[in-house]
């Protein structure tokens, strides 16, 4: 159960799609913290002295703290239990890892400052280095989701960890059950010949093995049969971004992996190109061992 949202908000309109999409993703004892994280670099200091603007900071988050909080009690009039909170903070990827971490979120909820730009960079390393799961919000929220398609590997391909893909239905099926969803593991295989290669390693398995492999993996996972579907041919961000366009999915859920000396910001590739190019919202499950 999702007992507490973390919501990134900015500004105090209770329309916007971050608070929207976490009010309908929660159920009615899950607690929502409305974060608004406060930062003008021009109010940093001067020369090297933090302490001169320290009253125009305090100002500004007071104004910031008050606006949140007026939101915050605009929500909870329908009986939800909401709470806001501005605080002086930067950059943006520390300062939500340290705030799920403080109130032990299960769920941080966040939506591009430009809808039409894509994430930028901040809002990448929010997604790659908070410990909680990170919904990003990528279409205004005016329905509960319908379709919710988990991506799973049970290959384990490029050194997946193995209790991802439990993880990543675990959370699929929380918000597909608030939601009334239905939710499909999806298992996506391109095989060696369609990468234009002649000889497939080893350990490249074919079609009937992934699909014994993904039916196992439901079953432990409690998902009836119907609900596991391999598809062929296509790399997997392809399939995802073809099964949002066709209205098959409205909420997607993969797993996040670090990899590299630039493991603060650089997720794997799947997660990479369906964040920029997918018309779904997405929410990335970090491995165990790094939450």
């Amino acid at each position: 159960m999702l007992n507490k949202i973390l919501v990134v908000v900015r500004g105090s309109d209770p329309q916007q799609a971050a608070v929207q999409r976490a009010l309908l993703c929660a159920a009615k004892k899950t607690e929502l913290v409305l974060l608004d994280i406060v930062h003008e670099p021009m109010l940093d200091g001067y020369l090297g002295n933090t302490g001169i603007y320290e009253p125009l900071r305090a100002r500004v988050v007071k104004e910031r703290r008050e606006s949140v909080e007026a939101l915050a009690k605009k929500l909870a009039k329908g009986g939800r239990d909401v709470s806001g909170k501005a605080v002086w903070d930067h950059p943006l990827d520390e300062a939500v890892a340290r705030h799920a971490r403080d109130e032990h979120a299960d769920l941080v909820v966040i939506a591009p400052e430009s809808a039409e730009h894509g994430l930028a960079h901040s809002e990448w390393r929010v997604v790659s280095t908070c410990p909680a799961p990170v919904l990003v919000v990528r279409r205004a929220a005016k329905a509960k989701y319908a379709r919710v398609v988990a991506a799973v590997d049970p290959f384990h391909a490029h050194a997946k960890p193995v209790d991802l893909d439990e993880a990543i239905i675990a959370c699929a099926r929380e918000l597909a059950m608030q939601s009334g969803a239905t939710l499909t593991a999806v298992h996506c295989f391109t095989p060696a010949e369609a990468l234009g290669s002649e000889a497939p390693s080893p350990s490249d398995a074919g079609a009937g093995a992934r699909r014994a492999a993904l039916a196992q993996l439901a079953e432990k996972a409690g998902l009836p049969p119907f609900a596991a579907r391999l598809e062929t041919g296509a790399p997997p961000h392809v399939v995802l971004q073809r099964l949002a366009q066709a209205g098959e999915a409205d909420l997607i859920v993969l797993g996040a992996l670090t990899r590299g000396r630039l493991e603060d910001w650089l997720i794997g590739s799947t997660a990479e190109r369906v964040l920029h190019r997918g018309g779904a919202d997405v929410l990335a499950v970090k491995p165990a061992q790094t939450r």
